[in-house]
């Protein structure tokens, strides 16, 4: 197998597309690439036999890596299964909707592809557009309000998204008459080249589908936002053993995950607790360090929760946990910090002086409740929904 770069060298892991090249027995046309992930790759294609239902023809295809491909084999992935249990469905809303399944012959083996509706960029990159990082708190009700609503339908499904980040909250903003303007607009960015048995094969540039919505949008304007929680591809079966012992993103990690204990639905709520504070904010509620010889990254993120929710872990926590011994003594201390500085929600929030004083208490309200040390204290999405900080929030 021949294979020559210039500029960057290409992962023959992923698959790699290029405009005009046919998928499916020529049903689907590669159009440009939308974005990618640690397991997978995008693509916006144009679909020659739109479903009459759904009556779309511009698509996402999401085509997995080899890695990927091989954990859905295995088990050890369950996005398909998943999105096939979500579409069994009548009425769906916030998640993202599968239409066509089939695999696609790369260089090194077959792809995993699943083909969805096609949505917009990351709310991510949208926080990120604000000069301080921070989304006004109206937009921010409504981003949560919303992911709440896809959670509800989610855990009833007995699926757990164990993911919730930024990255993984798309908005709606595709309207299909526009794609073609966009498309003219903005034409595939290649960025790079390689050869791969005497083919050329262009490395592009990601180009998410653009959206009207800027970080100033007005509380009124802001109310016509609609949001889909995507990416099931860490989700987890309720009830189930998990079949990885380590998932979600750093920052947003549940404690239960850390001590491996009270597996459930839950630590999608802790995940909502914090990117609400990261949303608000523009900072990350919890920033754990290595300490080197001293202690562990994981033990500052222990602590870092016990100085924030000002809670201590229960006996019947802990006695649950498989990793008890790894952080805590006989005593439920932990092993390798000791001297703790508790720092209250509604402090950690009134110090980036950005969000205003009477948002403050009950931002704050809604985070604690959020981030109870034991998962069964924790509100379901369900009861969330009603709690007064989202009064008033448009949810779709």
């Amino acid at each position: 197998m021949a294979c020559t770069t210039t500029a960057t060298t290409p992962d023959l892991d992923f698959f790699h597309g290029k405009p005009g090249l046919k998928l499916n027995n020529d049903r689907y046309e590669i159009l440009r690439k939308l974005g990618s992930g640690m397991y997978s790759s995008t693509w916006l294609v144009r679909d020659s036999k739109p479903d009459p239902e759904y009556g779309e023809k511009y698509l996402a295809a999401k085509i997995l890596s080899l890695d990927g491909t091989g954990m859905h084999r295995t088990g050890v992935m369950i996005e398909l299964e998943a999105l096939k249990t979500i579409m069994k469905e009548d009425d769906v809303n916030g998640l993202p909707l599968l239409f066509d399944t089939f695999e696609v012959q790369g260089p090194r083996g077959s792809h995993l592809c699943f083909v969805m509706n096609l949505l917009s960029s990351d709310v991510s990159s949208f926080r990120r557009s604000a000069p301080n990082k921070a989304l006004k708190p109206y937009m921010v009700k409504n981003i949560i309000g919303q992911v709440l609503e896809a959670l509800v339908q989610l855990h009833s499904l007995d699926i757990i998204h164990t993911d919730i980040k930024c990255d993984n909250i798309l908005f709606n903003s595709c309207k299909q008459e526009e794609i073609d303007e966009i498309l003219a607009a903005d034409p595939p960015k290649i960025v790079g080249e390689f050869d791969l048995d005497g083919e050329n094969y262009p490395i592009l540039a990601s180009q998410p589908i653009p959206h009207k919505w800027t970080w100033d949008t007005t509380h009124h304007q802001a109310e016509l936002m609609l949001f889909t929680l995507v990416d099931l591809g860490q989700a987890q079966w309720a009830g189930k053993q998990p079949t990885v012992n380590m998932f979600s993103a750093l920052s947003l990690r549940a404690p239960e995950i850390i001590i491996r204990s009270d597996f459930g639905p839950k630590i999608d709520i802790w995940a909502v607790g914090c990117l609400t504070f990261e949303l608000l904010v523009g900072r990350w509620l919890f920033n754990p360090e290595d300490g080197g010889e001293d202690w562990r990254f994981e033990d500052d993120h222990l602590a870092k929760m016990l100085e924030l929710t000002g809670e201590q872990f229960s006996k019947p926590v802990l006695d649950r946990a498989h990793l008890r011994k790894e952080y805590f003594d006989d005593e439920g201390k932990l092993l390798r910090i000791t001297d703790l500085y508790p720092l209250s929600i509604e402090k950690a929030l009134a110090n980036y002086k950005i969000l205003p004083k009477e948002e403050i208490a009950p931002a704050a309200s809604f985070i604690k409740a959020c981030l109870r040390l034991d998962s069964s204290d924790r509100p379901s999405a369900r009861e969330l929904e009603l709690h007064p900080w989202l009064k008033g929030a448009f949810c779709g």
